[in-house]
């Protein structure tokens, strides 16, 4: 589990890479001190949503964990703020997303804020849980 999440992480590393490269190119000027910030929020979102993969993936046939995975992107962009705005009584529950999370603090690294320590734990408790539950209940079949 962990050799695959480093995998991943690995492929994100150098597609957010690529993509600074390509910003830079066209002009992008990043808020100074944020860069370093987001790119370790990106590997730590990474870690988290790779370990629900994982956790999926061991747990469920190909076709519910395909199903799912669909259905998880799909209400965590409905209702984690990146389609939509959060109401305010929901913003409570909903920041507990990992998406949010990363969202939020993305936002906050890269505009020059400070990511709010929320961001970094719901994200870290993700991860761990995540891929814990993952190394615990994969099943190969």
């Amino acid at each position: 589990m962990v050799a695959k999440t480093t995998g991943v992480v690995a492929v994100i590393v150098l597609q957010v890479a690529v993509l600074a490269a390509v910003g830079l190119l066209a002009g992008w000027h990043p808020v100074a001190g944020g860069v370093l910030p987001a790119l370790a929020l990106a590997i730590l979102g990474t870690a988290a949503f790779s370990g629900l993969g994982l956790w999926m993936a061991g747990t469920l046939r190909a076709e519910a964990t395909l199903a799912a995975a669909n259905l998880i992107y799909l209400l965590m962009l409905a209702v984690g703020g990146v389609v939509t705005a959060i109401p305010s009584f929901a913003g409570a529950v909903l920041g507990l997303l990992p998406l949010d999370a990363l969202t939020t603090g993305m936002r906050a690294a890269l505009t020059g804020g400070a990511i709010p320590p929320l961001c970094w734990l719901v994200l870290l408790v993700w991860a761990v849980v995540s891929i814990t539950a993952a190394a615990r209940f994969f099943k190969w079949e």
